[in-house]
């Protein structure tokens, strides 16, 4: 039983770390979720203690953005660890916010891109490699 306890308390200490390092940087858990590809619920469901199966892309997550690794699994005090390159937060931020606005403009062309494929066939036309606009011939 005292081997059950201890492991339950080392589960907590991670969990209120995560927590803790998340808050530390001044993330809401919806942007880390956002950021890692998981649901606000799955972060909110771990720091909260209502699910004990840490996701360790939200660790690397952390340790990427300075947080040091040993404070995570309870290791150490020291809750500042070697940020991995030296973008500031905000530039950081804004260099997110760019690529997302990126990938929402490629998307946008994408689907305008298959929309108009869909109305030259419709139209029997064609587009020769040279922009050229070819009219099928109806049979």
């Amino acid at each position: 039983m005292f081997l059950v306890e201890k492991m339950k308390s080392k589960i907590t200490i991670v969990q209120e770390r995560f927590q803790k390092a998340r808050q530390h940087l001044g993330l809401s858990q919806n942007f880390v979720a956002k950021e890692i590809g998981l649901t606000n619920t799955a972060i909110n469901r771990f720091e909260s203690g209502k699910s004990d199966r840490p996701n360790w892309d939200y660790g690397e997550y952390l340790v990427r953005n300075g947080v040091n690794y040993f404070y995570l699994i309870g290791a150490s005090e020291e809750i500042e660890g070697q940020k991995l390159n030296d973008v500031t937060r905000a530039e950081y931020e804004a260099l997110q916010n760019q690529l997302h606005g990126l990938q929402i403009s490629h998307k946008e062309l994408q689907d305008r891109y298959g929309v108009l494929e869909r109305v030259l066939e419709l139209l029997q036309i064609e587009v020769d490699d040279n922009g050229n606009v070819i009219q099928k011939l109806k049979k």
